[in-house]
């Protein structure tokens, strides 16, 4: 990547029938209902996080999944990705920049002055 172009930070990324999460890609099968199985069985198993090898991360994995063929859950990830996306961008604004010569990233931002200058 260039200079110019700050790296993008998404935590998963849907394309196609494969997911990218945290950089690593996870391909999906081609067939509708064994990617509705394999969600199934990841919101199941997520469900059951007190055993050992089951976690209570198989839960979002298997609604990212899930998001995949299901409107209504689709519906929940893009509106929870926007939440997430609006929050970032809140916190990022607030905290100041290391380098107080570089333009922040977000300078479209304009917060009040409450009459100080």
């Amino acid at each position: 990547m260039t200079q110019s172009h700050p790296a993008k930070r998404d935590f998963f990324r849907l394309r196609g029938n494969t997911i990218e999460l945290f950089g690593r890609t996870l391909r999906l099968p081609a067939n509708r209902l064994a990617r509705m199985a394999m969600g199934i069985a990841f919101v199941f198993g997520g469900v059951f996080s007190f055993l050992p090898v089951l976690g209570i991360w198989m839960l979002p994995l298997g609604l990212l999944i899930l998001s995949v063929d299901l409107r209504f859950v689709r519906r929940w990830r893009r509106r929870a990705d926007v939440k997430w996306g609006r929050r970032r961008k809140a916190k990022a604004v607030l905290l100041p920049s290391a380098d107080p010569l570089t333009k922040s990233r977000f300078a479209w931002v304009r917060l009040p002055s409450f009459g100080r200058r």
